[in-house]
């Protein structure tokens, strides 16, 4: 049993692997060199990557002490406790298999991300295949800038403890984080990548905001960027009439709540056009109930 990704399996149920009769070792009994520690913290990374994005999991007991070294591969074990993506704890569980990777490459003076860049790398829906390696690359260049800097690390233990909305309707207060992301002072708005936002809040992610960034350094047209979003706000309407009509009123009701009276008529416009955009991305993530039955069924019988 385990997790399969692309035909091969990523993820088991139980300790396998070895040659000759001997198991495999763990990753923390193994002699790695920088390169080849290097090599395995990208497949680790992506590894975790796909268990959330693909197999909709989070493995939430993560470390070296949970991976087997086989062949110059890596494989997961011990996945038995994994919970859903959407579990109310999936994030805190996700952030400390983040700390625990990052911890143990970061010995072998492998240019890790921070904590922080490794959890928006697993969760950004816009990474693509086609995206995904020009996105590692520019972390990696990031990692090698910022390694050991005071500021990055009392940036991580706050990220560790900071709060994190999973979807929208637990944003406690958007027009303050829209102000914050508008002044470029948008470091504590920690949710952009796990509920599918684009870098300013006006609409849905296209692409990885740490390469949105990129671009905006290389002097992007703001106006270009303007009417861009303007033609992905028009993609964005949701074709499924029921589901509309759900959106509606939900935005409406949070529209019309009192803490959202400050905003402007074009921001309510935006707040509006990016609720409907994040629901209808929600809805191509969201675990299918039968998938959720079979799950919970297996997960009841090895008990």
């Amino acid at each position: 049993g385990g997790v399969h990704v692309g035909g091969k399996a990523v993820v088991s149920t139980q300790s396998t692997g070895g040659t000759n009769g001997w198991p495999a070792p763990l990753l923390k009994d193994v002699k790695l060199s920088e390169s080849k520690a290097r090599e395995l913290y990208l497949s680790a990374i992506k590894i975790v990557r796909d268990i959330y994005q693909k197999a909709l999991l989070v493995h939430a007991d993560l470390s070296e002490f949970n991976i087997l070294f086989n062949d110059g591969e890596i494989k997961i074990i011990d996945v038995s406790q994994a919970v859903e993506h959407d579990h109310p704890s999936a994030l805190e569980f996700l952030r400390k298999d983040c700390s625990n990777i990052t911890d143990f490459f970061k010995k072998f003076g492998v240019p890790v991300m921070s904590v922080k860049a490794l959890f928006n790398f697993v969760t950004d829906k816009s990474i693509t295949d086609d995206n995904i390696e020009h996105y590692l690359n520019t972390a990696e260049e990031i990692a090698l800038q910022s390694q050991d800097l005071a500021e990055d690390t009392v940036d991580a233990e706050v990220f560790k403890k900071s709060y994190i909305p999973r979807v929208l309707d637990d944003v406690k207060n958007f027009e303050q984080d829209l102000s914050k992301v508008k002044a470029g002072e948008d470091n504590e708005v920690l949710y952009r990548e796990v509920i599918g936002l684009s870098h300013n809040m006006r609409s849905g992610s296209t692409q990885p905001r740490l390469l949105e960034e990129i671009n905006d350094e290389g002097n992007v047209d703001e106006g270009a960027s303007d009417s861009e979003n303007e033609c992905s706000d028009e993609n964005m309407e949701v074709d499924d009439q029921g589901e509309e009509e759900m959106d509606q009123e939900q935005t409406d009701k949070l529209l019309h709540n009192t803490s959202h009276k400050k905003l402007s008529k074009e921001e309510n416009k935006d707040r509006k056009k990016l609720f409907k955009s994040a629901k209808a991305e929600n809805r191509t993530h969201k675990t299918p109930k039968h998938l959720k039955k079979a799950r919970d069924k297996k997960y009841k019988s090895k008990k």
